[in-house]
């Protein structure tokens, strides 16, 4: 499975490592056997959320900025605004009503406290609800001056039909000090399982930690930070490692099947689309959600952080948004994690690997899943990123906002006046940077690939799936995906222990096989690469175990699919 938006010219020669010969096309393969079935007694309920919409519409945008005020004492503010203070601090709120409620309020997010203009979260006491809700986060949205992005991007979800946090802005004032124009950002707790129709509206939230959402079996403490249960903190956690072993180990032939039983896939698979047009950028920065309903034993992914966008605009940056990153975010195919984990390991070298979803990967390698995500992302430039609807939408936005943007004392005016141009040009960019994406991967077509993957008896048959010969020099097979190049010695000699291979310079006429001794566990994954980039995949498997006897091998009927033999 290439990535069409990787190019490996410049591979040098290196000196072949020995591989077994290539062995001679099976014409007739041995009865195949169905696959082990996964235990599931008894099935559980189906998703209690509504079918998503078949038409993507914005939702109303609000008609007028309320104001929140807060009162504390001079000092705690003092130091909430020139510190990164852990401390939270009694307070007094009143409601745009004039309602008073006695609160605590702190600094929120991990970055942004060194902001100028904080981030807050803002409790009430136990039982008191504002707004249905018993905590507000105030989010600054400092670092994007347009101040419409990541409302943009959420209610974008809330279009595709996706659960996910509401947006409104709101006008801070504290000690009688306007901050400026907030986002007031729905909280992930239990009263956004009530506001959003979750059954179980006691289901277990966890967020992902820092560097992470990678949904991987084992988190590498080398940079990867622990989930967080965000409720039912006392109760034991079986179901997210089952979960996380669902997504990893689950044999490929039963991958959807048996996701689909346990997840909102289509939920899933639409928030690539938001993540397509608004850009979103740093996912394991994000410290996004999952959600297990216990009732109908199924899992939400829930994003959270929209603001990491690349198309942001912070104060004095270049006045154009970067619109080029790829499709398929955070996966082993979006080229921006390279760039991430170049910048990264520039700072601390040795510490990182590169950092994207497992889930989001086995996803865009199924070919009907990830054609799927192409019908919707081009869906959503006609109907959400068209101009007559996104230019009246930012419009709206902008006009809501202006009388309230003077007087900020943190903000860019210049910047947010600008706002309107700056995000119009990046819809016009990215609009086309997109269909160019769509084309291109609707026009890919396979090449060197896996064609049998045998854990037990630890080889990996190769297979030439285009129509013009390929050679091996350079190409890298591993069993571990974040590992994706061979680490030489000065003599360009692959030192010892690493998990990936150096295949040697054989080329492959179309249609050849070539068959590679490769030491496989029992469950886990295989991917072969360009040899050159850290997301230069050519193909990839993840896999589970077999029963003794058993491997993993392509389909005769359609070279795609996996079957087990």
């Amino acid at each position: 499975m290439a990535d069409p938006g990787v190019t490996t010219g410049g591979t040098p020669e290196l000196p072949p490592v020995a591989v077994a010969p290539a062995q001679p096309p099976v014409v007739e393969p041995p009865p195949k056997e169905p696959p082990p079935p996964i235990p599931e007694d008894p099935p559980p309920p189906l998703s209690g959320f509504p079918p998503p919409p078949a038409h993507f519409v914005y939702p109303p945008l609000q008609t007028n900025v309320e104001e929140y005020r807060v009162t504390m004492d001079p000092l705690g503010f003092q130091e909430l605004l020139t510190t990164r203070t852990e401390n939270i601090y009694p307070a007094e709120f009143t409601a745009p009503d004039g309602t008073k409620y006695p609160v605590e309020i702190r600094l929120r997010g991990n970055s942004s406290r060194g902001w100028p203009k904080k981030s807050y979260r803002i409790e009430f006491a136990p039982g008191v609800r504002f707004q249905g809700r018993n905590h507000l986060q105030l989010i600054s949205a400092w670092r994007e001056q347009t101040l419409m992005l990541e409302k943009l991007g959420y209610d974008m979800l809330e279009a595709l039909g996706v659960p996910a946090p509401r947006v409104k802005y709101v006008r801070v004032v504290i000690n009688g000090q306007y901050q400026g124009i907030y986002h007031d950002i729905e909280r992930v707790d239990q009263s956004f399982l009530r506001n959003h129709g979750f059954v179980d509206t006691n289901a277990s939230i966890w967020r992902c930690g820092m560097k992470n959402c990678e949904m991987k079996v084992v988190d590498d403490p080398a940079y990867n930070r622990p989930w967080e249960k965000k409720t039912n903190e006392l109760l034991p956690s079986p179901e997210l490692d089952a979960f996380m072993r669902l997504i990893n180990r689950t044999p490929e032939p039963q991958f959807v099947e048996a996701l689909s039983r346990s997840f909102e896939l289509e939920h899933h698979l639409r928030t690539f689309v938001m993540d397509a047009l608004n850009a979103n950028a740093t996912v394991e920065d994000s410290q996004s959600y999952v959600i297990y309903d216990a009732i109908t034993r199924r899992w939400s992914y829930v994003p959270w952080d929209l603001n990491n966008t690349d198309a942001k605009y912070p104060i004095g940056a270049n006045p154009e948004a970067d619109f080029q990153h790829p499709l398929f975010n955070h996966s082993l195919f979006d080229g921006y994690v390279e760039k991430e984990y170049e910048y990264r390991s520039s700072g601390e070298a040795g510490r990182w690997k590169p950092i994207f979803s497992n889930l989001n990967t086995r996803l865009v390698l199924r070919p009907e899943l990830r054609a799927h995500v192409l019908d919707l992302t081009e869906q959503a430039l006609t109907e959400l990123f068209a101009p007559s609807v996104i230019h009246a939408r930012i419009d709206a936005i902008y006009e809501l906002l202006k009388p309230h943007q003077p007087g900020s004392p943190y903000d860019s005016a210049a910047q947010f006046h600008d706002g309107p141009r700056y995000l119009k040009e990046y819809v016009a960019n990215r609009t086309q940077f997109l269909r160019g994406e769509l084309a291109r991967w609707r026009s890919w077509k396979p090449g060197l690939s896996l064609q049998t993957v045998s854990p037990a008896d630890g080889w990996v048959e190769l297979k030439n799936l285009g129509t013009t010969p390929v050679s091996t020099a350079g190409l890298v097979l591993t069993t571990e995906l974040r590992w994706a190049k061979v680490k030489t010695d000065i003599l360009g000699l692959p030192l010892p222990g690493q998990p990936a291979l150096l295949l040697g310079a054989q080329t492959l006429e179309p249609g050849a096989t070539l068959r590679v001794s490769l030491p496989l566990a029992d469950e886990g994954e295989v991917g072969l690469f360009d040899g050159v980039s850290v997301v230069g995949v050519l193909d990839a498997l993840y896999y589970g175990k077999l029963p003794v006897g058993r491997h993993y091998a392509r389909s005769l009927e359609n070279p795609l699919e996996w079957e087990v033999r």
